[in-house]
């Protein structure tokens, strides 16, 4: 799962949504410098990632990538999952996208003080490019495996033509995404009475 989707399985407070959306962001030996609200969230995100990445329906999702990007799969199954969250958003939430993207960009401000300085330097990209909401357009999507693959041009197994990836699969994938999300929920929700 991507940014949207780690959001959207934290608890509703800014501190939770913040640290689920810090997983990527922070290592183990930084976790500590956070407060015990903000860790929570990033622990959340790191076990909600290991639950994801043994799932069937996201194991069958990334068996779906060609050969050429198959090594990749993982990363662009995240991100073509917050697409297909984003597309059915009214299915999961009674708050507009846009209300909910708009909100968590005001937590992302609120909190810039104590923000990684990676995230720090995108972070007015993510709010003026209003990534949260790009995730429901293909053309959004395009956008963010662009970003993705310019990472690995200069690598041995670059990401070759990865929206192609979408648009080639993307009944099956939009299949598996909808049966997978509910076991996310209910695990996250699990998560929130544990941690």
């Amino acid at each position: 799962m991507n940014y949207l989707a780690h959001i959207y399985l934290a608890d509703n407070s800014e501190e939770n949504m913040l640290g689920n959306f810090l997983g990527d962001f922070v290592n183990k030996s930084l976790e500590n410098e956070f407060e015990q609200s903000i860790r929570k969230g990033i622990i959340m995100h790191k076990k909600l990632d290991t639950f994801t990445d043994s799932h069937p329906d996201f194991l069958r999702s990334r068996k779906r990538i060609s050969k050429s990007n198959r090594r990749l799969a993982g990363v662009l199954i995240d991100i073509f999952y917050d697409h297909f969250l984003a597309k059915n958003w009214k299915d999961y939430s009674s708050i507009s996208l846009e209300e909910y993207a708009d909100n968590f960009y005001k937590i992302l401000r609120k909190f810039s003080y104590c923000l990684p300085d990676k995230l720090l330097r995108r972070m007015n990209y993510i709010i003026e490019e209003n990534w949260l909401i790009s995730y429901r357009d293909i053309h959004g999507i395009q956008t963010a495996v662009d970003r993705i693959a310019t990472r690995f041009v200069n690598t041995r197994h670059p990401l070759v033509n990865p929206i192609e990836e979408l648009i080639n699969n993307y009944e099956g994938l939009e299949s598996d995404f909808k049966c997978f999300y509910p076991h996310a929920i209910d695990y996250s929700n699990k998560l929130k009475i544990i941690l």
